[in-house]
């Protein structure tokens, strides 16, 4: 499932290639991004399977597949 790269995905994506596993606060503070913007963004990579849940109580993600790759 391809999902739309545009320049808040960019961020976030240039966040997990950078610092490699983050949370979603980390990801929030780190690109200057509201929390609802960036929830919007790993919810799309979380359903497309490019990211995975690894700690759920401090919401610590991964990026497994970067869809710029695609």
């Amino acid at each position: 499932m391809g999902i739309r790269v545009d320049e808040n995905m960019e961020k976030v994506l240039d966040e997990f290639a950078q610092k490699g596993n983050l949370t979603t606060g980390a990801i929030v503070e780190f690109t200057g991004l509201s929390r609802p913007t960036i929830t919007k963004r790993l919810d799309r990579l979380y359903a497309a399977d490019h990211i995975e849940y690894l700690h759920e109580p401090t919401a610590l993600w991964r990026l497994t597949d970067d869809p710029r790759n695609e």
